[in-house]
């Protein structure tokens, strides 16, 4: 499973967020990441919203812009009646998803790709839990040692390059 951050959409398999997408597309690396649920407008929108605040999930409203045209000046609708993409955090995405299929007009590309986005998230949360059983002094002692790997290589750059300087002048001397 990969992710367009700009878009925020999921891609399975080989697909892409959407024709003409030139993104990207990575990793999922956080919990929270903000994951398009869907894109709604109208009654639809208001219905979703309205569950997702009352199931405590957080979500933003973000505007669907098509070719960089705002939707107002393409469809001559109110921004409410415009198409607009509900985007919530990764980890409250099967349970955001389970709702949105209780709204029929609304297509749920996420339901048939749930097990996925569930084994992502355990192990995701694994990931956070192995993270802060690290002991503070390990992590300290590991940033230490790799600051200082880091000046021994810019020392061992400019000490190499005067030797190699060093010996350009001496074959032309």
């Amino acid at each position: 499973m990969k992710y367009c951050k700009v878009c925020k959409k999921l891609c399975f398999g080989e697909s892409l967020p959407f024709d003409g997408c030139k993104h990207k597309l990575r990793e999922i690396e956080e919990l929270n990441e903000p994951v398009r649920l869907c894109i709604a407008g109208g009654t639809e929108r208001a219905l979703l919203t309205g569950m997702l605040k009352d199931a405590n999930i957080p979500y933003v409203e973000e505007n669907v812009q098509p070719q960089g045209v705002s939707n107002e000046i393409v469809t001559g609708y109110d921004v409410k009646l415009s198409n607009i993409s509900v985007v919530v955090p990764f980890s409250a995405l099967p349970k955001a998803s389970e709702l949105l299929s209780t709204i029929e007009t609304l297509q749920n590309e996420i339901d048939p790709h749930l097990d996925e986005i569930n084994a992502e998230i355990k192990r995701l949360h694994e990931q956070k839990e192995a993270a802060q059983k690290m002991n503070p002094a390990l992590r300290t002692t590991i940033k230490v040692i790799t600051a200082l790997a880091f000046l021994a290589l810019v020392a061992l750059a400019v000490f190499g390059t005067d030797a190699l300087t060093g010996w350009i002048k001496g074959l032309f001397h």
